[in-house]
């Protein structure tokens, strides 16, 4: 039987790529190099975002098409599934495996708006 392949993690610039993705679906590096200019004060480079999305897609992270001379990048890996990974790794790391303990400082901190309550109410009660 063949091993799963294990997608690498991601890092903090890595990811600021991958949510322009989420949110778009489908994007070429000069969508990206906008949305991340568009968001900073010192402007990154071309280069950089090119050189940053061949990683992810050999991390598996992106897969791309042709469109003429134009590449089109999609994402391979779902949000939902990055943010669970991410949240796991964090609640094993800070909070010793405690999901209570990773919420309760979520929410004992935090200015928790009255809907959010209800939200989360709502959630336990239906699970």
């Amino acid at each position: 039987m063949a091993a799963k392949k294990r997608v690498r993690k991601i890092s903090p610039a890595n990811l600021e790529i991958m949510k322009i993705v989420w949110e778009k679906g489908q994007v070429t590096i000069s969508d990206v190099v906008a949305a991340v200019n568009a968001k900073r004060k010192n402007r990154v480079r071309r280069t950089t975002v090119q050189v940053q999305m061949n990683r992810l897609e050999e991390y598996g992270w992106l897969k791309h098409t042709e469109e003429g001379r134009t590449f089109v990048y999609s994402a391979v890996v779902e949000k939902q599934k990055t943010r669970k990974e991410i949240l796991e790794d964090i609640k094993i790391r800070v909070f010793g495996g405690s999901r209570t303990e990773l919420v309760k400082c979520l929410i004992e901190d935090a200015d928790v708006k009255p809907e959010e309550i209800r939200e989360l109410r709502e959630l336990l009660k239906n699970m």
